[in-house]
């Protein structure tokens, strides 16, 4: 059996195509800590890995029991990659898939899926709320999440330049970076429910790559989402009287809030699913002048 700490230590090929620093021990680290520690949950699931990189999380993932992994980057050689590591350490092609191209749009289209891991991504883009309320539509039981933070106080998304520059010079591209008190207040406002993992604790960040995860510059967290488990038809009742009523002209935001309390859901899941409703519905009935 693999030592869990020595993971990739038997997977050479993800040092040799990382594009984010060859570091065995910091690759260990994570893997211990997004992998390893949260195996029950990748057992038999269907997962999409965001940002999937070489696909060094996505085998990670099959490795511990997850049934398919669907893994997206928007660099195709990075996908080429990932599908030869795959290839190459035997998983066999019916496990896997990877695409090339734009996760929001991918993620545009109605599929389920049991976990979603969000690496390495959430510091590059500017629509977090827009991205978890896709993630949401997919309907998983959990995210794994693993970003860097902005360490400024309150529930605030600070903009950088790519190359970490704050304030960005005028005319240059920004990244938000969301503190941990915005992720949380994003996360819940889905009625998902964020555990973070110890860091200090674990003993993993001693090492001084590590220094991002040891100073809290950049946190990894399990969120569960337990509205995954709400029944289909208590769902479709909500969505219904919301869509029922909108017809009244009813103030959408405290139509949806009461709704959901009655049902007892979050507000946000609830807006998503009559999102995703009306963007059917939309498609059904076609543009008209």
């Amino acid at each position: 059996m693999t030592d869990p700490a020595k993971f990739f230590d038997a997977y050479p090929r993800f040092l040799e195509s990382s594009e984010t620093g060859p570091w065995l021990d910091r690759l260990n680290a994570r893997y211990f800590a997004l992998i390893h520690q949260n195996r029950h949950l990748l057992e038999g699931a269907r997962v999409l890995d965001l940002a999937c990189h070489d696909g060094r999380f996505s085998f990670a993932a099959l490795q511990n029991g997850a049934r398919h992994v669907v893994g997206i980057d928007f660099k195709a050689h990075l996908v080429d990659a990932a599908t030869g590591h795959l290839g190459a350490y035997g998983v066999t092609p019916d496990r896997y898939t990877f695409l090339a191209g734009d996760m929001f749009d991918y993620l545009e289209q109605e599929r389920d899926f049991d976990v979603v891991l969000c690496f390495g991504i959430l510091y590059h883009i500017n629509e977090h709320m827009r991205l978890f309320d896709q993630i949401a539509a997919s309907s998983p039981r959990a995210i794994l999440v693993d970003t860097r933070v902005s360490t400024l106080d309150g529930a605030v998304i600070e903009l950088l330049s790519p190359l970490g520059k704050s304030p960005p010079e005028p005319g240059n591209a920004v990244e938000g970076h969301p503190t941990r008190a915005a992720f949380d207040a994003m996360f819940s406002s889905f009625g998902w429910q964020v555990q973070y993992f110890d860091w200090l604790a674990s003993g993993l960040c001693g090492d001084a790559r590590m220094y991002d995860y040891r100073t809290g510059e950049r946190v990894s967290a399990v969120i569960e989402c337990p509205e995954y488990a709400v029944p289909a038809e208590a769902r479709h009742a909500a969505v219904q009287e919301v869509l029922d009523k909108e017809a009244e002209r009813e103030n959408l935001f405290m139509l949806v809030a009461n709704v959901a309390r009655r049902h007892d859901i979050s507000p946000q899941a609830l807006r998503t699913w009559v999102n995703q409703a009306q963007r059917r519905r939309t498609r059904e009935a076609g543009f008209k002048g």
